[in-house]
């Protein structure tokens, strides 16, 4: 049987972070899934979703 373990958190962490800006995790789930695939944690995928709830959190309404 080939089964593929995924680690859990980081699926977690990036859904969410990206729920807090409102847009879709589907782009940054299937970076996860390949770098899981390849063996890595996928900390980087994580980083850029924490970032980018960063930006989101930090731009003021209305600023361009």
């Amino acid at each position: 049987m080939n089964a593929v373990i995924y680690d859990i958190r980081e699926f977690q962490t990036v859904r969410d972070n990206v729920r807090a800006t409102g847009l879709n995790p589907a782009p940054l789930f299937r970076q996860l899934i390949a770098a899981q695939r390849q063996g890595d944690r996928g900390l980087a995928v994580v980083a850029a979703a924490q970032k980018l709830r960063r930006q989101f959190r930090d731009q003021p309404l209305g600023a361009a």
